[in-house]
């Protein structure tokens, strides 16, 4: 089971890896137009050409972010998995919680629930199997943590 724990958490990195550089590509494409479209009407503000340019470019720099956390959140893991340093697991945990109250609440706040929707099963398939994660010298003496 806790191997399939780390590899869930390490694809989970390597996915937010990969979306950050898919998010680079298509920001400024029609596929990125209903979220856009969102983002409008949660701020109230008329499309326009200058407007969209720059809310496009700023979603395209938000990808190397995400790319970059992905990176980090699989060394993250490795690390913990083979030192077993409870400060890692707690770090993780809690940059994770902070995104996910963040990231909720200020959408939420603006009107954007769809963050809402979108990160509730995020963080729950993240820090479930994230909480239940032992490292490796745990797990080969059968402790708990």
């Amino acid at each position: 089971m806790q191997k399939f724990l780390y590899y869930w958490l390490m694809l989970v990195g390597l996915g937010h890896f990969l979306l950050g550089l898919v998010f680079i590509v298509v920001a400024k494409t029609s596929l990125m137009t209903p979220y856009v479209a969102g983002l409008y009407a949660a701020f109230d503000v008329g499309f326009e050409t200058n407007v969209d340019q720059l809310m496009r470019s700023m979603l395209q720099l938000f990808g190397p972010t995400v790319a970059s956390w992905g990176l980090l959140f699989c060394l993250a893991v490795y690390h913990y998995v083979a030192q077993g340093t409870a400060a890692i697991k707690l770090a993780l945990i809690t940059a994770v919680l902070v995104w996910f109250c963040l990231d909720t609440g200020v959408s939420a706040a603006n009107g954007m629930y769809s963050h809402l929707w979108i990160n509730t099963p995020v963080v729950v398939l993240i820090l479930l199997p994230l909480w239940f994660l032992q490292p490796r010298a745990r797990v080969a003496t059968g402790s708990q943590l």
